[in-house]
């Protein structure tokens, strides 16, 4: 097998066809999205197995995926089409922090490998991606160099020319809000900075103004003065879950839309725009994760839900922000390959391509 090429080198063929910093990303009516985790290695301990070694794939065959059950880079060129051949506009590819290069985790410096494989498909073209920092304990970043050190990478890749552009600025999040203020000691005019430090590093390499996001509670408004409007320019969440009790039996995926489609409602009248997200599943059943479970989603169940988002965002400023104040209406999806928690919109063994149909049956197939 192919080592996948290294960043650097990944950058240097794609720098002289950079995005200007001025040029926007053609943009359709709705942007659609698919959150994209890169933790699927091959090498033990890994994500398919349990922490007493069991395989769970011979438990849950119907979650294998068609396109490749690791990130490689042929996962990911088979990946990017299935994905732009159905009408998804961009993968928001999680990009896992830490305090030094050396990750906290056996296997972990893997993890960032979905950014890289993007990067390097011949189908690059076919989609955008724009990078997630995801910034849970322990992938937290405390010190300045280190921060420091992961904006040259985030700038670096912003320059490849199929990094999500909006209104002609590059799209970022930074995924747990709390997280990062913690991160900060609290300190807000610190969070600032660091933010600050962003944007001007952006702009000093000539990649342009960018707007910045930042995960929040599924169902928590952001009134104007909130810490989260003072610091960033639109919120966004992953993934929410009702707090009920686990039982046997799973839940209705009915139940799981309901309480989404509510907690998307209350952000309607937030300070800064919201980035919507719909579920394709929530039902950890393989990890043994002791939170409630949900049925996967039939084929009319999941339409249902696109069609409702579509609703929404038809009637709410829901999307991410323009630079005349306007918003260009987008969403995410949870996701495209979280096959242990039930979040899978990649085509799988039991499912089929049946996610990416209804996908495009809704939002059409004419992603630039």
């Amino acid at each position: 097998m192919k080592k996948p090429a290294c960043l650097a080198m990944i950058l240097a063929a794609c720098l002289s066809i950079a995005v200007p910093a001025g040029a926007a990303s053609p943009e359709r009516e709705i942007l659609v999205g698919v959150n994209y985790f890169a933790g699927w290695w091959e090498p033990e301990p890994n994500k398919w197995h349990t922490r007493d070694g069991r395989d769970w794939r011979e438990d849950y065959p119907q979650r294998v995926p068609l396109l490749g059950q690791y990130n490689d880079q042929a996962t990911m060129d088979g990946e990017i089409v299935a994905a732009a051949d159905h009408g998804v506009d961009f993968f928001a590819i999680l990009w896992y922090g830490a305090e030094s290069r050396e990750s906290p985790h056996p296997h972990g410096a893997l993890l960032n490998r979905g950014v890289e494989h993007f990067m390097a498909s011949p189908h690059a073209g076919r989609l955008k991606f724009m990078i997630e920092y995801c910034n849970h304990p322990p992938f937290g970043i405390k010190s300045e160099a280190r921060w420091n050190e992961c904006v040259q990478t985030w700038i670096a890749a912003m320059k490849h020319p199929s990094y999500l552009r909006v209104g002609g600025r590059c799209v970022f999040k930074v995924h747990g809000g709390h997280y990062f203020l913690l991160e900060n000691d609290r300190d807000m005019a610190r969070s600032k900075a660091r933010l600050d430090a962003l944007r001007q590093a952006a702009r000093d390499a000539g990649v342009g103004e960018l707007v910045i996001g930042v995960g929040v509670g599924d169902a928590e408004p952001i009134p104007a003065g909130h810490w989260a409007e003072r610091l960033f320019d639109f919120t966004a969440s992953y993934m929410g879950i009702p707090q009920i009790p686990q039982r046997e039996e799973d839940y209705p995926f009915a139940d799981l839309r309901a309480y989404i489609a509510e907690g998307r409602l209350k952000h309607a009248a937030d300070a800064v725009p919201y980035l919507p997200f719909a579920a394709a599943g929530w039902n950890p059943r393989p990890w043994g994760d002791p939170r409630p479970r949900f049925t996967l989603p039939t084929r009319e169940e999941w339409t249902d839900s696109l069609v409702e988002m579509k609703a929404h965002l038809s009637q709410h400023r829901f999307g991410l922000p323009l630079p005349d104040g306007s918003v260009q209406p987008a969403f995410t999806i949870y996701a495209w390959n979280e096959f242990g928690e039930g979040g899978m919109v990649a085509p799988t063994q039991g499912e089929q391509y049946m996610k990416l149909e209804a996908i495009r049956e809704t939002f059409g197939a004419d992603n630039p």
